[in-house]
């Protein structure tokens, strides 16, 4: 059996008809469920209702930012969601990729691309979705990640990370000590058919930096490798002793 749902449903929030049609025959031949609305509201009722597997936002919508749908959906319904735009601006896939979303791509896009990454945002979110948990913790320093709970406690207190900064964190945390490459980190906590999308992985690491570091301007914790990749360092490094010769 495969690790995909065949069956999983997109909600489709797009104004342009055209489009719409155009998305809809992509991913009914790729074997999801499509569901169609027009509006922003409407996509807040379809999801609270019905929680489609993954969110589809065509921009623009007539009644409604596409940001703050992002944000409504994400944090309000904790949805993956997927922005198809025309406009590829890194700007605006990072403000959209701040407001929530777990993929942007930029139209047009071929079928088979766009089933890939949907089907690469549903797996992503499988775990928490289907209620499998990962065993096991780790620490480093004071941080304390609860894999099974999906939770990190830094001195005891609980810091609230998306599912996607909770992943990272953990890759990161695994290898601490030891430089982890940027298409790595890209693999793990996105998939392979994110390889090049390497800004996904400088907002999330900004995210986590200004969780988790007491001065996320000069980061301790989460240490850049320019041009190679990030380490995660809980031990500061050794101060060499002045020489008085």
């Amino acid at each position: 059996m495969a690790d995909e749902d065949p069956k999983a449903t997109v909600l489709l929030v797009t104004s342009d008809l055209s489009r719409a049609t155009y998305l809809a025959d992509a991913l009914a031949n790729s074997g999801f469920q499509v569901r169609h609305v027009t509006r922003g509201s409407e996509a807040i009722t379809q999801s609270a209702m019905s929680l489609p597997d993954v969110v589809v936002i065509d921009p623009p919508l007539a009644d409604m930012d596409v940001l703050y749908l992002c944000r409504y959906l994400s944090e309000g319904c904790e949805l993956p969601i997927l922005v198809s735009a025309t406009n590829g601006r890194e700007i605006d896939i990072v403000r959209a990729l701040e407001a929530g979303a777990d993929d942007y791509l930029v139209m047009p896009v071929r079928a088979l691309e766009l089933a890939a990454r949907l089907r690469a945002v549903v797996r992503r979110t499988g775990n928490r979705r289907s209620g499998r948990p990962l065993a096991g913790r780790l620490s480093a320093g004071d941080l304390e990640i609860r894999l099974d709970e999906h939770e990190v406690y830094r001195k005891g207190v609980l810091i609230e990370l998306s599912p996607i900064e909770f992943r990272l964190l953990a890759c990161l945390v695994r290898e601490a000590g030891r430089v982890v490459s940027h298409p790595k980190l890209i693999a793990q906590v996105w998939g392979p058919e994110y390889i090049e999308c390497r800004h996904y992985l400088r907002v999330y690491i900004r995210y986590l930096r200004s969780k988790l570091e007491d001065d996320p301007h000069n980061p301790k914790l989460i240490a850049s490798e320019w041009g190679v990749g990030y380490r995660f360092q809980f031990d500061p490094p050794l101060a060499l002793p002045r020489s008085h010769g």
